[in-house]
């Protein structure tokens, strides 16, 4: 899979494995252990997970406790007001970093995608391999591809919604949208503007745009996350309208959660997600996280 030089992938399996191993255990392992299985000193293994994911082994272990999402979720409501007085839920364009989405009319994908033609890309992360699929007007499809190839994915999208697009690979075009998506899971923050090219129901848009209002750092209920959307009594369709989210991590449907503060599914695996939610969690310990409307905004 061509995401950079063999010594990169490297790193990123190491991490990766780390990650995985982490967000599955009940009881962190000791750093010695980690680093032995990476081949590496602990003073080293230590930088480079830093240097990969942004935090440490301790505060990713630390972030994964229950009690962090259940203060997140108690901060909830100050993160809902700041995105409502920012404008974050109306008909005006809504920025979360610098991702902007953009609603497509039925119109756009008529006759099956006839005419469109889509890029399509792979790419190693912390959290495994992703496919990235994109037009001229921006990414339409991100993926945690898991054991799936590109191949399986492509057949997957064109018997869902796009049986007419044309499919062409394009690593070397998309390099820099993969790169970014890199950087950013890697906690990095953004560089580049995304656009994110949607087609949906008008409640999927809208919950979808509501997605975009939760910082990094930050989870939302489902039924918070109803309101936030505008439509408090409809928390069972607003809940579909996530599972249906085809834009993994940007469209950051992973930070919706049970009530209780279970981290509950994910449609790219409960696991990918507890790595996720661990991850931002511990980022937004580490930079003292402070709820603003101009964070939502920044």
């Amino acid at each position: 899979m061509p995401a950079g030089s063999a010594a990169m992938n490297a790193r990123y399996q190491r991490i990766r494995a780390a990650i995985e191993r982490l967000a599955a255990a009940e009881q962190a392992p000791p750093l010695q252990a980690l680093a032995d299985e990476a081949g590496q000193s602990p003073f080293h293994f230590q930088r480079s997970f830093v240097s990969m994911a942004g935090v440490t082994p301790k505060e990713f272990s630390q972030a994964l406790a229950l009690q962090r999402a259940k203060q997140s979720l108690a901060q909830a409501d100050s993160v809902m007001e700041a995105a409502l007085a920012a404008g974050l839920s109306g008909p005006s364009r809504l920025h979360d970093l610098f991702i902007g989405l953009d609603g497509m009319t039925p119109g756009d994908f008529k006759n099956g995608g006839a005419g469109l033609t889509l890029q399509w890309a792979c790419a190693d992360t912390v959290l495994g391999p992703i496919w990235l699929a994109a037009s001229e007007r921006g990414v339409m499809r991100l993926v945690f591809m898991g054991d799936a190839s590109a191949a399986e994915l492509i057949e997957r999208e064109a018997a869902a919604a796009l049986p007419q697009a044309s499919w062409r690979e394009a690593h070397k075009e998309l390099a820099p949208l993969t790169a970014e998506v890199q950087r950013r899971l890697g906690g990095q923050g953004a560089r580049l503007p995304l656009g994110l090219l949607m087609s949906g129901t008008p409640l999927r848009l809208k919950v979808w745009q509501a997605l975009l209002a939760i910082p990094e750092g930050q989870v939302l209920s489902y039924s918070q996350l109803a309101r936030l959307a505008g439509a408090p009594q409809a928390v069972r369709a607003v809940a579909s309208c996530v599972a249906a989210n085809p834009i993994a991590y940007l469209i950051p449907c992973h930070r919706v959660i049970r009530a209780n503060a279970d981290f509950g599914e994910y449609r790219w695996g409960p696991q990918t997600k507890r790595a996720l939610l661990g991850l931002e969690l511990a980022r937004g310990a580490a930079s003292g996280f402070a709820i603003s409307a101009e964070h939502s905004l920044a």
